[in-house]
């Protein structure tokens, strides 16, 4: 057994370093499986050896050097310097630590998978971490024989994956598989990443056909599978190349991910610097490229809202004493605004002074961090405010446009979406209820429309930019504006209406 054939280079070996090079190749809770020239075994950690904060503890893939101990268990003495390294934030410590993943490797086949698992979102948050991890990302669309044709799905995730290779594959059928051949070179190291079932342990004994790694069954009602891997593994293939199968993860948290964002998302950030103003913060300013890049199209709205969540998230790795403390500081000023507001409502029907409307929370407290307890994307609303995509809207506040002080009681549903008084509305909604455009115009009622059910809606249109949504109505919008908007066309046929007698008897 040579250590070379797993992928150690003897150059990198420290000089006057003890003990002989092996690379970890399994890890189970303080214990790691090794391959050395000495041959294959188990290993523990040598006491006091990691008990630094500086000290990389070892993960699959690894390079370290170990007193070999023949039949009995290893001492690993030191980690060696990695050439890659892929982690994210620790599930278990409540986002204050990091938890490796593996190292040393040379690609990341990102798996996903086409019959439930397909997640756009998801993907970004891969990729994002895939590009920090300083090796070349590849997305791999397992399951193809699962639809009629991929090409849609490969065609999206090009989209998302700048620069970075997609292949649609079928272990079942074996579609696809050629695609890799290129990535599996001798002495290459090769990481699955994906959540539970999109088949990391079917492609594992595809590649190297042979049953490496136990499969499992696929849950009807969500298509999800059972941890099949539970520890991350690698596997040296008979050509020469490696792989690591990962067991899936549920939660995907960025941790230390600042290079990677910007490789990630780097048609995002080639706005920037393109505002009108150097310091834009891209919430609504006027000028902002990022702004102007939604209302044309040239930039989709999911995609902006998902870098400012990933960037919310790396910062809050980087940076939590400064996080918490902007969190704090916007806290207080909201309790003070709190209290401005019941102050201004006691005093509102004396005075005909209007509350004061709460502006929401900045977008780095806004748009949150990840959680996994709400699917798809495992991504949590700020605690700072409501989610209005499923929570109702009881906040007071003052129109833009007519000056009237609107309260969310006699609205007849849970959500207000204009004034009752002129009907107007702001474009602050990409979705309904995700408060993430950055539009800001007035919306303008232009016409009404009768449901299925026989109830009224009103049409706006943005009038910065043209956006048309549908809302319906409320039990306290203005009756006679509301009749005057549905009769607008009448009172202003395309024709006139004294020719109608003469069209009608010719007919």
């Amino acid at each position: 057994m040579n250590i070379q054939d797993y992928g150690f280079d003897p150059r990198c070996r420290p000089e006057n370093i003890q003990g002989i090079p092996a690379r970890i190749t399994a890890v189970h809770r303080g214990l790691f499986e090794i391959v050395c020239d000495k041959g294959c075994g188990l290993a523990h950690l040598k006491q006091g050896s990691y008990r630094t904060s500086e000290a990389d503890y070892p993960t699959v893939g690894d390079f370290v050097m170990v007193d070999w101990a023949g039949d009995g268990e290893s001492r690993i003495r030191e980690t060696l310097p990695r050439s890659t390294f892929f982690a994210r934030r620790d599930p278990s410590s409540s986002g204050h630590g990091e938890q490796a993943i593996a190292a040393n490797f040379d690609y990341v086949f990102i798996m996903q998978a086409l019959d439930r698992d397909f997640n756009e979102r998801r993907l970004e948050r891969y990729l994002t971490l895939a590009w920090q991890s300083g090796a070349a990302p590849v997305v791999v669309l397992t399951k193809a024989d699962c639809v009629g044709d991929a090409s849609t799905h490969v065609q999206i995730a090009e989209s998302i994956a700048f620069g970075v290779d997609v292949c649609a594959i079928s272990v079942k059928t074996g579609s696809g598989l050629g695609a890799l051949d290129r990535y599996l070179e001798p002495g290459k190291t090769i990481v699955l990443l994906g959540s539970s079932g999109v088949g990391k342990s079917s492609l594992a004994n595809a590649l190297s056909e042979d049953e490496l790694m136990a499969t499992g069954e696929i849950r009807e009602s969500d298509g999800r599978g059972r941890h099949t891997t539970s520890h991350r593994q690698l596997m040296l293939l008979e050509n020469g190349a490696m792989l690591i199968d990962t067991p899936g993860m549920r939660e995907l948290g960025m941790w230390n991910a600042d290079e990677g964002l910007s490789q990630g998302f780097a048609d995002v950030e080639s706005y920037f610097g393109q505002c009108r103003f150097s310091d834009c913060r891209h919430d609504g300013e006027p000028g902002c490229a990022i702004a102007e890049a939604i209302r044309d199209g040239s930039l989709a709205p999911e995609r902006w809202e998902s870098y400012l969540k990933l960037k919310i998230e790396t910062r809050l790795a980087d940076d939590k004493e400064g996080f918490l403390r902007d969190k704090r500081q916007w806290e207080k000023n909201l309790s003070k605004l709190v209290r401005q507001m019941k102050q201004a409502d006691r005093t509102a029907p004396k005075t005909g002074r209007p509350p004061v409307r709460i502006d929401r929370a900045p977008a780095q407290i806004e748009h949150g961090m990840s959680d996994s307890r709400n699917a798809p994307n495992a991504e949590r609303v700020s605690r700072d405010r409501p989610d209005y995509r499923t929570q109702a809207c009881t906040e007071s506040f003052t129109c833009a446009v007519c000056g009237s002080v609107v309260v969310p009681e006699h609205a007849g549903s849970d959500h207000r979406n204009h004034c009752p008084h002129c009907l107007s509305s702001l474009h602050v909604d990409n979705r309904p209820g995700d408060r993430a455009s950055l539009c800001k115009g007035v919306m303008e009622p232009i016409g009404v429309w009768v449901r299925k059910n026989g109830e009224w809606a009103l049409i706006h249109r943005c009038s910065s930019c043209g956006k048309i949504v549908s809302n319906r109505i409320a039990a306290d919008d203005n009756s006679v504006l509301l009749m005057s908007i549905a009769t607008k066309p009448l009172a202003n046929p395309p024709f006139p209406l004294w020719d109608m007698g003469a069209a009608t008897a010719s007919g």
